[in-house]
């Protein structure tokens, strides 16, 4: 199979587009980690805790327990 030039420029040009696009996002989940940290802290500190009720309130508590794990981790 022979790939024309143009499409080898259109694939290079995907390929360039989705590392961008993999930058961004691997940028906005450190940040949206450091922020769990922060609260997981916060979290921890208090002495009654919510439970959530919602399946999305299920997910974020998840992710405040993971990041409170790793924070602990880091912090060894």
């Amino acid at each position: 199979m022979v790939l024309k030039e143009k499409d080898i420029l259109r694939i290079k040009e995907s390929i360039e587009k989705f590392n961008d696009f993999s930058s961004k996002e691997k940028d906005a989940l450190s940040d949206a980690i450091e922020l769990l940290w922060l609260n997981a802290g916060i979290q921890k500190k208090k002495k009654d805790l919510k439970v959530p009720k919602t399946s999305n309130e299920h997910i974020v508590r998840i992710r405040q327990l993971l990041a409170a794990a790793w924070s602990e981790d880091l912090n060894e």
